[in-house]
């Protein structure tokens, strides 16, 4: 089925040319609207599309993403933003999909790509030049896959969805990565961004709640305004709507972490785990939590299930594993 690509542009020259040279060849309309760029980005979209289109900017990026998708042709809509890549051989899977599905929109895996290693969720790149030398990632299910239909349309000015407009027997999940380079403009670092964003997240929220948009906020306010009991109220709002439940407790409990409120943290860690969600930084944080109180075996347990989960960077891993022997030995001195 004919496959439209929809962006929405402002000042992504950095980008813009690698985004839409990896794409074109896969994709039957490229449809980019720019929203007030200044620094050539209309230009190097020309190159690749005469569906170029001027918006005028007002604080809402739904509205821009429903412009964008009201000027597509194809049967099917595939969003990016120019910071993202998708490889030719997904792209290859994505064409089939859309032949053969009965559904009306996907779920696809963003992969943010960065250096810090304490990021919530972070795990360690496999490939360092498909990360383009990002040590990691943290992933972030999104739906931007889906027919082109009018009553398919995005909603809220942030952080913008359109989940909503897709019933969820409708819906469907790929394991399949969207490349997001989010960091690697120098230009443009991300911490001015996330809190400017977190204002607008948190006017939007005041307004309509949304677990999803609760854990976005919370993680700007834990990484970028370094307001710990914020991020943890974020959180648990998030936990409480119902969005992703596990991963909302996990995020809860690391804010405590941060905050050093350790016995707070380890009830909340419980709860993720108990709720069936484990991953390797929350298997390290909680073998801290079980060294302060002296149980050393149980701390090489978490350990080791770090390691089982996949672990974290190669460097700190060999940390871990002598970790783990050294706490076996003392736990053993002390069963002696």
């Amino acid at each position: 089925m004919p496959l439209s690509l929809c962006m929405i542009v402002k000042d992504e020259a950095f980008f813009l040319h690698d985004c839409l040279a990896a794409a074109a060849p896969h994709v039957d309309e490229l449809v980019v609207v720019d929203t007030g760029s200044t620094d050539g980005s209309k230009g190097i979209a020309a190159e690749f599309t005469d569906r170029v289109f001027d918006y005028t900017w007002h604080d809402d990026y739904a509205a821009a993403r429903n412009y964008s998708l009201e000027q597509a042709r194809c049967d099917w809509i595939l969003v990016l933003d120019a910071d993202e890549l998708i490889t030719p051989t997904d792209f290859a899977a994505l064409r089939r999909l859309t032949e053969s599905t009965t559904l009306d929109g996907f779920f696809l895996q963003q992969c943010n790509y960065n250096n810090d290693q304490s990021a919530f969720g972070w795990q360690p790149a496999q490939d360092l030049t498909l990360s383009r030398g990002f040590t990691g990632f943290t992933v972030n299910p999104i739906l931007r896959l889906f027919r082109n239909r009018p009553d398919i349309r995005y909603a809220g000015s942030i952080h913008e969805t359109v989940d909503a407009a897709i019933a969820e027997d409708r819906q469907g999940t790929l394991d399949m990565p969207i490349h997001h380079y989010i960091d690697a403009n120098p230009a443009r670092p991300r911490a001015a961004r996330s809190l400017r964003y977190l204002e607008l997240m948190e006017r939007e929220l005041a307004a309509a709640p949304s677990g999803r948009l609760y854990s976005i906020a919370a993680t700007s306010a834990m990484y970028h305004a370094n307001d710990c009991a914020r991020a943890r109220d974020y959180f648990m709002r998030a936990a409480e709507l119902g969005y992703r439940p596990g991963h909302s407790l996990e995020g809860a409990a690391e804010a405590c972490y941060r905050a050093q409120d350790f016995g707070a943290a380890n009830d909340l860690y419980q709860r993720a785990d108990a709720a069936g969600h484990r991953t390797p930084s929350m298997c390290l944080n909680r073998a801290n939590l079980a060294v302060k109180v002296g149980d050393h075996q149980r701390a090489a347990a978490l350990l080791q299930a770090c390691l089982d989960l996949g672990g974290l960077s190669a460097e700190i891993n060999d940390v871990i594993q002598r970790n783990i022997e050294s706490l076996q030995a003392r736990s053993g001195k002390h069963s002696a």
